[in-house]
């Protein structure tokens, strides 16, 4: 009932907009606009034909579907989707796909259950709902601009995140990869992963003592690829003084930072599965630019086992730690910095000379291959 009266209500915003013409200002122009822009993608024109549907002949014709995706490594992945009963349990569902004795029992599986309208398979519902809500605020938003209005007149909203000013991007609230719907298991130990988040609000007083132990300073780029070299400073002066440094993700949208994350895995499977992860968390906030530190291990050069495996270097005797920063873009921009260091007799931090370039020239790609091909699905439907 809620799906069905959603939709109706997003139809009605363009019925609305069309009623008060005469009262808009400059609404031939941006009107015709979004009609050029919108009305070609099949997205709009679901939604359209759905509220036809809906109010004239009956519900959206839901199926019910499992995606599953299973991650060897950075490089081995696969997904296929199911059809399965929607009252079926995770358990069954895992049953069923590896009765199969040719599916793989290494690395992650993820199952990702998903409600399609028959009319649209390629979109869960949630996402394409929301996708329809963002182009409808684009076109209420360039008509307030029109107007000179920079805000509607509305009280408080539950959830809060719907205010007076209108967005044109996703709101806060609108999470379409939800880990209520996503299930994971470590193959090799047989056991479920779960996913837990931990919310930090920003405390003044910490900040404070923070300055006091590590010194101050500032990320004053508004650019990933120009923020990274002030981010590689900040987390030095960290790792000196901690002697250790925790992961920590930004994610950028229009030159602005929209989420910080601190992702923390055990084991190497967790650190496929966080990083699937946190290229569903880019996809939710439409992040364009993201900046990764992390310690890790590094080595130069590829080295191959018997099988012509790539040995990952952890496992290599010439491995060093590095201190690394790497940031990417949507556009394509990619960098990297590493700072090999190693630990004197007291446990003292001793940097070496700082190694930077290009990601892909650096070998140290791999965490953010999952990041990279969403962001090409995401150019593929269109979504900016």
């Amino acid at each position: 009932m809620h799906l069905n009266s959603l939709i109706q209500g997003l139809r009605n915003v363009t019925f609305m907009v069309q009623k008060q013409k005469n009262d808009l200002t400059g609404y031939e122009d941006w009107y015709t606009r979004f009609v050029k822009e919108v009305a070609p993608r099949p997205l709009m024109r679901w939604a359209v034909n759905s509220r036809n549907r809906i109010v004239k002949e009956s519900d959206l014709e839901l199926l019910s579907e499992a995606r599953i995706r299973w991650v060897a490594n950075w490089i081995t992945k696969k997904e296929r989707t199911f059809a399965f009963p929607p009252r079926m349990s995770s358990r069954e569902m895992l049953a069923a796909i590896f009765s199969d004795p040719g599916n793989p029992r290494v690395g992650v599986v993820s199952i990702s259950r998903r409600w399609i309208d028959k009319a649209l398979p390629e979109y869960e519902l949630l996402h394409a709902t929301r996708e329809v809500f963002i182009e409808l605020s684009r076109l209420l938003h360039a008509g307030h601009a029109a107007a000179g209005i920079s805000s509607c007149a509305l009280d408080g909203r539950d959830p809060a995140c719907v205010g007076p000013a209108i967005s044109v991007q996703p709101l806060a609230c609108m999470d379409i990869n939800s880990s209520i719907r996503q299930e994971h298991v470590d193959l090799e130990d047989g056991f479920g992963i779960r996913e837990v988040v931990h919310q930090v609000e920003r405390d003044e007083q910490q900040v404070e003592k923070a300055n006091k132990r590590y010194g101050s300073f500032s990320v004053t780029a508004s650019s990933p690829i120009e923020a990274a070299p002030q981010l590689m400073e900040a987390a030095r002066m960290v790792l000196q003084r901690d002697r250790c440094h925790m992961p920590m993700l930004w994610s950028y949208r229009a030159g602005k930072i929209v989420d910080m994350i601190s992702p923390t895995f055990y084991d190497q499977n967790g650190k496929y599965l966080t990083f699937h992860r946190l290229a569903d968390r880019v996809e939710t906030l439409r992040a364009d630019g993201i900046v990764l530190v992390i310690e890790a291990w590094w080595a130069p050069g590829d080295k191959r086992d018997a099988q012509g495996f790539i040995i990952p270097p952890r496992e290599r005797e010439d491995r060093q730690e590095v201190l690394h920063v790497a940031a990417a873009t949507r556009a394509g921009e990619r960098l990297s910095f590493l700072v090999p260091f190693s630990r004197g007799k007291s446990g003292e931090i001793i940097f070496g000379e700082t190694i930077s370039g290009p990601d892909e020239e650096m070998g140290v790609l791999g965490p953010f291959m999952p990041i990279f091909e969403r962001w090409e699905q995401m150019d593929e439907r269109g979504e900016h």
